[in-house]
Formats: structure tokens, C-alpha cells, sequence
């Protein structure tokens, strides 16, 4: 009877440690996923920031394009 409840409590204490194990896992995981998130999201802000400062640029080349044909007719 003793060597079962030994036998019980080990059994116990070692679902103990993997539900540990596993929580730890899930910690890590979810820590490079979110610093993936985060550096992904930076490329993104800093490629479209380049395409508005294009934009931009192309808008006031149109403008002053346009602004020279007015001046000169």
C-alpha cells in the first residue's frame, strides 16, 4: 500500500513539472512572437513612410509643373 501512494505522489509531482515545463514553453513562444510582431510592424511603418514621402515628392513635382505651364502660356 505504501509503494502505491509513493507511486501516486511521484506521478503527481511529475504532471506538476510538465504542466511547469509547459507553461514555460508557452511563455518563450509567445515572447518571440510578440518581438516578431513588433519588428515587423516597424518595417512596415518605415515602407510606408517611404512611400508617402514619395508620394509627396511626386504631388509637388505636379504642382509645380503645373504651376510653371500657368506662368508661362
Amino acid at each position: 500500500m505504501r509503494f502505491t501512494t509513493q507511486t501516486a505522489r511521484a506521478s503527481a509531482m511529475s504532471k506538476r513539472r510538465r504542466r511547469g515545463m509547459l507553461t514555460v514553453e508557452w511563455i518563450l513562444m509567445i515572447t518571440v512572437v510578440v518581438i516578431g510582431i513588433v519588428g515587423g510592424l516597424a518595417c512596415v511603418r518605415n515602407a510606408i513612410l517611404t512611400e508617402l514621402h514619395d508620394l509627396a515628392g511626386a504631388i509637388t513635382a505636379l504642382n509645380i509643373t503645373d504651376s510653371n505651364n500657368n506662368n508661362n502660356p
